[in-house]
């Protein structure tokens, strides 16, 4: 009882779930004292502007609406978790997207020099998830970016300013995004941890 916040996350990058089975899933979370669940729709999201990014399994825009609304009379808060460093295979599979990689032949990461291409698909990314979770909060991800420095130019910036900066200059736009749409961005801390020098620099509203 003496956390504000019981999370759980659930990870649809894998194994989707029915909407029914969700909404059993969320009850019993409930009965456990759940109070916030971070979901990581993953392709499974029907966005709008940039549809080619989900998948045949992707629910409909009423279903996510309907499932945080059932969420809501429990008593749980539906965090969205949009990936925007690593873990975007689910994007970068597509060619309208292969600009963005890292790495020409792993599709695992974007390259965080390619500023203007990743702030445009965030912006549209994160405001299309704010449409529809009423949250104070979205999760951007920046978990295990395994290829930071590993291009080229990254590399140039990591040896000039340091893997913390290159981490952290990138974030910064990320949670930015998030800010400018009235809500707070929530990221994992392993990188972070990590590569703590330029941590400071992250906005103040940033969890």
């Amino acid at each position: 009882d003496q956390f504000i916040v019981k999370g759980f996350h659930i990870d649809l990058r894998i194994q989707a779930m029915t909407m029914n089975a969700l909404k059993k899933f969320a009850d019993e979370l409930a009965d456990f004292g759940i109070n916030t669940l971070v979901m990581e729709w993953e392709a499974t999201y029907p966005y709008e502007e940039h549809a080619t990014i989900s998948n045949k399994l992707a629910y409909t825009r009423d279903e996510v609406s309907s499932f945080i609304a059932y969420c809501e009379r429990l008593g749980i808060d539906v965090i969205p978790l949009q990936q925007c460093f690593g873990h975007v295979e689910y994007i970068l599979r597509h060619d309208r997207y292969s600009d963005l990689k890292e790495d020409r032949k792993d599709i695992s990461q974007l390259c965080p020099l390619k500023r203007e291409g990743d702030s445009l698909l965030f912006t549209a990314l994160f405001s299309d998830l704010a449409s529809l979770h009423r949250s104070e909060y979205i999760h951007i991800g920046g978990d295990e970016t395994y290829l930071l420095g590993h291009c080229p130019d990254c590399a140039l910036k990591a040896a000039s300013e340091g893997k913390s900066k290159l981490f952290v200059d990138y974030m910064k736009m990320m949670c930015d995004i998030v800010i400018s749409l009235g809500k707070k961005p929530v990221m994992w801390a392993d990188i972070l941890l990590k590569y703590p020098e330029a941590a400071a620099e992250l906005p103040p509203e940033t969890v």
